[in-house]
């Protein structure tokens, strides 16, 4: 049981709780964020542990303060166990003053329980035991801290037995020291708990779980093939020129790091067996094989996400033109047997052939792009890589690294095995006076890379201050050389420190968009400002920065091309400044910065100047206003339709919504193209047709339904500005129904021997939106055949009834007649029915009305 038991000697117990930023798969932000105050409730603290355990949150640290000890959650949260209750001083204090600090019981490096850095002697993991005479190994030992029942308190003696068996002691030997009222945290993160002892105002240890069910995995990719739209694991052929053969020849593959994210981040993995699953497909159809990647390792890495080195099992020449190797994490429960499948990644496979050694400092580059060690020896006036004190060392291992050129990456980042490096002294390295060999000043590079001033032939060393002595690095893979590098050191009689940078701002400001020229803007640190800002504070001329700076180096943004003085090596003079950008119209809105760097060629000496230019491209939009005449309040604009050919349509020509029918208006700069599209994917029933906004139509497509009188549609109008992106301005296109239907009245009599019939096609009366009449008295009008061509529309009408079960069969209707009959009796009452009226307008609307129906009595009737 590999555990860490962490003790407080504390007189009292308060949960306090600072609050940083929170993240998780469950949404316990409404609960979690009133209690941000200071918390004085130790059960209520101990609810928002719980809550933020459950919500996906890992314990991440757990240190002692002077107060007692500090929770650490990865969602920035921390619980800190102070003495004394709700803020007091603790009861076992002297002098009005708190208890003393908190302890911290860990499993030290030799696999023994900890208290602070005091060894207890007891294994928190026994190591099964060397076979007796009789063949049978002695049992193995370890302890845990007790939690329940009659081990609270106290440590568990477990023995295994070379059979398997175990069995359990409970000591006396208690967890906390004797005497002491003491809240125990005990991190078990093999079994997954957190056990609070000794918690004020609980009966019991407070055991808290720390894991849960896991629930989905999700690769982390370096870097996403926008093609397919998944995340990429480089897999490298590393080739190495054979002088025999005249050719590149295989030497070894490399075996990657992954990282796939857990949900949530404190998923039980410990019953979890891992493997990958993966296809070959032009479509994602193909089945599921296992037979592309190995799983080489598997550990839990930083706040929930494992990491695994994968080798590959075959190589990608079986694919086909068009083809992909893709893959996924599979996790199934060894209990279960459920399992869960990540996201598909894609496999790449592509050929390494050129190797350096790097240049490196604390294991990264120390410039960008990556610095090479020349593979010849440097000449004598070449300033030196690193430097070390004469009573010191210089280790070369520390500064050097073999990386694969094509990827500026380090063979061992891309998991890359069997690396080996080799460290020697040439034996001859004359100085300034062609005489002084610099090597007999130095011992050779031990295996290490670690070399230091010759001692058996400079007693003090001092004789060795000045020298600059070369040595050779060289990189093996699997005993073949790759890489190799010449590194020349310089010996001094002090540490010498790096004077770092001279930063020089240009700040531009704000600058619009569309004024970008084409084929650019240029903006310059100019001449005057090089002399007072650079020169004059290094203490040089021009030509003394010349002979002491390297040519620029440049960091820049898309859009944005930087560049200094880049004839500084010849001494050209023809540049009108120092340093300057060009900004292009694919510059991107926002700020930015570009960055021109003069490294100096000895840092140590003099500092590198660093001229940054900041900017913010800003863009007011400039589109047309929308058309006064047609606007409903600020951003709507309502369509009624007009006449195509010889029918209405519910249709509106796009630049019409806008003032003056878009007449004169002209793009700003940097603009490629206006046009208008409906915004989103989920606006159905309308179409946008043409490709600029000059022609461009809006067409209703699904007729209204029976009782909708208007839709609304979400428009963007859209600039496509030069960088790719786009200017939009929203607003709303309302269709309305053109027409509106109303039903009459109708009385029907009841006769003692004849019916009573009605036509409804003529009490139906349809008008425009204006009011006017284009259907009455089963016809169409005037009005209605020339404006809008209705005898020509191919409307359809349907006539029904709305009556109930007191009617029986006696009203009905056939066609558009409606027919009264109630079969001889008096009827003593007027009855009340509806008729329903169905207008199918094709491509428009289907209106619905209805009409009232009175049903007189007999004697009614009689008027």
């Amino acid at each position: 049981m590999n555990k860490k038991y962490l003790s407080v000697i504390l007189f009292g117990a308060l949960l306090t709780v600072s609050m940083g930023t929170f993240t998780s798969c469950k949404d316990y932000d409404d609960d979690i964020d009133s209690l941000d105050q200071r918390i004085t409730s130790v059960e209520k603290s101990l609810e928002d542990l719980k809550a933020r355990i459950n919500a996906g949150a890992v314990i991440t640290n757990v240190t002692p303060t002077a107060n007692g000890v500090t929770v650490t959650l990865s969602d920035n949260k921390t619980f800190e166990l102070k003495n004394g209750t709700n803020g007091t001083n603790g009861t076992n204090g002297t002098n009005g003053t708190n208890g003393t600090n908190g302890t911290v019981v860990t499993i030290g490096e030799n696999g023994n329980w900890f208290f602070g850095d005091k060894d207890s002697g007891l294994p928190s993991r026994g190591l099964p035991g060397e076979a007796g005479d009789d063949g049978v190994s002695a049992p193995t030992i370890y302890y845990y801290p007790g939690t329940d029942g009659a081990e609270a308190g106290f440590w568990v003696k477990m023995t295994k037995a070379a059979d398997g068996k175990e069995t359990k002691e409970v000591t006396k030997i208690p967890c906390v020291p004797e005497g002491e009222k003491a809240v125990s945290a005990i991190w078990d993160t093999e079994n997954g708990y957190l056990i609070l002892n000794n918690v004020d105002k609980s009966e019991g240890p407070v055991k808290i779980k720390l894991t849960d069910t896991l629930r989905s995995l999700a690769f982390v990719p370096e870097t996403i093939d926008t093609k397919l739209g998944m995340g990429v694991i480089d897999f490298y052929s590393l080739m190495v020129y054979n002088n025999t053969s005249k050719k590149d020849e295989f030497l070894v593959s490399n075996n990657p790091l992954v990282t796939y994210r857990l949900n949530p981040q404190n998923a039980d993995v410990k019953n979890v067996e891992w493997s990958f699953i993966d296809r070959v497909v032009e479509t994602r159809v193909a089945g599921d094989n296992k037979s592309l990647l190995k799983i080489m390792s598997a550990k839990k890495g930083e706040e929930g996400g494992m990491i695994f080195q994968l080798q590959s099992t075959k190589t990608l020449d079986y694919l086909k033109a068009n083809q992909e190797a893709i893959f996924a994490l599979k996790a199934t429960n060894k209990e279960d047997a459920t399992e869960i499948v990540s996201d598909y990644a894609v496999v790449k496979a592509s050929e390494l052939k050129q190797y350096g050694i790097a240049k490196i400092k604390d294991g990264k580059a120390t410039t960008t792009p990556v610095s090479y060690y020349p593979t010849t020896a440097p000449d004598l006036s070449v300033t030196a890589d690193a430097e070390f004190v004469y009573t010191g060392e210089l280790n070369l291992s520390k500064i050097t690294e073999a990386w694969a050129k094509e990827i500026e990456k380090s063979l061992a980042s891309i998991g890359v095995e069997k690396i080996t490096y080799e460290y020697a002294k040439p034996e001859k390295y004359l100085g300034s006076d062609g005489k002084t060999n610099q090597q007999q000043f130095v011992t050779a590079p031990d295996k290490n890379g670690v070399v230091v001033v010759d001692k058996a032939w400079l007693a003090q060393g001092t004789a060795s201050v000045g020298r600059t002595p070369i040595f050779t690095v060289t990189a093996k893979v699997n005993g073949t050389i790759v890489a190799s590098g010449y590194v020349k050191a310089e010996i001094t009689a002090v540490e010498s420190v790096e004077k770092g940078d001279l930063p020089v701002a240009v700040a531009l400001g704000d600058i619009e968009y569309s004024s970008i020229a084409t084929p650019n803007n240029k903006y310059e640190l100019s001449w005057d400002r090089a002399n007072a800002e650079i020169y004059d504070i290094l203490g040089m001329t021009k030509e003394t920065f010349q002979q002491n700076y390297k040519a620029t180096t440049v960091a820049q943004e898309t859009g944005v091309t930087a560049t200094g003085w880049t004839s500084i090596v010849d001494g050209s003079t023809t540049e009108t400044a120092m340093a300057w950008i060009e900004m292009t119209p694919n510059v991107l809105l926002g700020k930015g910065e570009a960055k021109v760097t003069y490294p100096a060629k000895n840092n140590k000496l003099h500092k590198n100047v660093v001229i940054t230019f900041t900017y913010n491209v800003v863009h007011t939009k400039a589109f047309p206003e929308l058309n006064p005449d047609y606007l409903i309040g600020t951003n709507i604009v309502q369509v009624k339709g007009k006449m195509v050919g010889n029918s209405w349509k519910l249709v509106s020509e796009m630049k019409e919504q806008f003032k003056n029918y878009m007449s004169g208006y002209q793009l700003p700069g940097n603009h490629t193209k206006l046009y208008f599209r409906l915004k989103g994917t989920n606006q159905t029933g309308a179409s946008i047709t043409g490709t600029d906004y000059k022609n461009q139509e809006i067409k209703l497509t699904t007729p209204f339904a029976k009782n909708e009188t208007s839709r609304d549609y979400n428009i963007e109008m859209v600039a496509n500005l030069s960088n790719g992106k786009e200017c939009v301005k929203e607003y709303v296109v309302r269709f309305v129904r053109p027409f509106n239907a109303t039903v009459d009245a109708m009385t029907l009599k009841t006769y003692m021997a004849n019916h009573d019939s009605k036509d409804l096609a003529k009490l139906v009366v349809i008008k425009d939106r204006d009011g006017k009449t284009v259907y009455e008295k089963g016809a169409y009008t005037a009005y209605g055949k020339e404006t809008y061509k209705l005898d020509q529309a191919n409307i359809a009408f349907g006539y029904g009834l709305k009556v109930d079960a007191s009617f029986g069969d006696k009203l009905t209707i056939a066609d558009s007649t409606i027919d009264w009959y109630n079969g001889g009796n008096d009827l003593q009452q007027n009855k009340s029915a509806k008729s329903v009226v169905t207008i199918t307008i094709p491509e428009i609307s289907t209106i619905e009305a209805e009409g009232n129906i009175t049903v007189l009595s007999t004697e009614n009737s009689k008027n």
